[in-house]
Parts: C-alpha cells; sequence; structure tokens
C-alpha cells in the first residue's frame, strides 16, 4: 500500500514545495476572508478606525477576489516550470489525459483540505461559511482552466 502511493506522488506533478507553495497560496485566501469576518465582529470605540475598517468590509468579496489572483500566477508558473517533465511523461507512456487528471485531483485534494481546515476555523469563532464556499467555487474554476494549460505542453 505504501509503494502505491510512493509510486502515486512520483507520478505527480507536484514535488513537496509546489504542495507548500499551494496551500499557503490557498491559506493565504481563507484567511483573508476570515480576517474580513473578524472585522465584522469588532465592537470598536473610535469613530475613525470603525469607519476605515468598515471601507474594507464594505469591499471583501471585490478585495478577495483580487487576491486569488496569486492562485492563478501560482499555477501559471507551477505548470510553466513543469512543461519539460510534462513532455518527458509523454514521451514514457503517460498521457496527456492521466497527467491531467492528477494535476486536477491532486490540486483538489490540497483545496479541499486547506477548505475544510478554513472552515474548522469559521465554525470555531462562529464566523461565515458562505464566503468560503465563493473561493472554493472560484478556485475550482481556475484549477480547471489552468489544467487546460497541461495540454499545451504535450508538444513541447
Amino acid at each position: 500500500m505504501l509503494k502505491e502511493n510512493i509510486i502515486e506522488i512520483k507520478k505527480s506533478l507536484f514535488r513537496i514545495s509546489d504542495v507548500l507553495e499551494l496551500c499557503s497560496v490557498y491559506i493565504f485566501c481563507f484567511f483573508l476572508n476570515t480576517l474580513f469576518e473578524y472585522i465584522k465582529t469588532l465592537d470598536l470605540e473610535s469613530y475613525i478606525l470603525k469607519e476605515f475598517l468598515n471601507k474594507f468590509t464594505t469591499y471583501q468579496k471585490l478585495i478577495v477576489l483580487l487576491f486569488t489572483f496569486i492562485v492563478i500566477v501560482f499555477h501559471y508558473q507551477m505548470l510553466h516550470r513543469k512543461k519539460t517533465e510534462i513532455f518527458c511523461k509523454k514521451l514514457v507512456g503517460d498521457t496527456i489525459f492521466n497527467i491531467t487528471i492528477r494535476y486536477i485531483f491532486d490540486c483538489l485534494m490540497i483545496l479541499i483540505f486547506i477548505y475544510l481546515l478554513s472552515s474548522l476555523v469559521n465554525i470555531y469563532f462562529n464566523f461565515n461559511l458562505i464566503n468560503n464556499l465563493y473561493l472554493v467555487g472560484i478556485f475550482f474554476v481556475y484549477i480547471i482552466i489552468s489544467a487546460r494549460e497541461v495540454q499545451k505542453y504535450e508538444n513541447f
């Protein structure tokens, strides 16, 4: 069983550093969302600070959406670094379809893990979970779009 898992890891495009980078990018976006939820619950006595923070919470979804573009940049850079590896995998008999499916599966597993972790934090602090679901939907779309990039490196 362990040997099969090691073989699957070797087939993956992700290395430990890639997984950690992707986790940190997802955590950053989910943490930003949680931070905005926390700001909404603050009962501040300072009117100036309260109005200043209110300006940010008004545009919470837009700000978080803009920061999700970091994920797009990560996926693009990671696939660009892996174009030779994708081509070599194809040369040794792997198919682009299998590479793409493994890439999507790996991204979704990381996303689900970070989402569950973020949801536990939000449940603990009794924050809104709907915004996290929006992020999961956005990241899912990014993953599907970036998976199409794998096919571009077929004939490197």
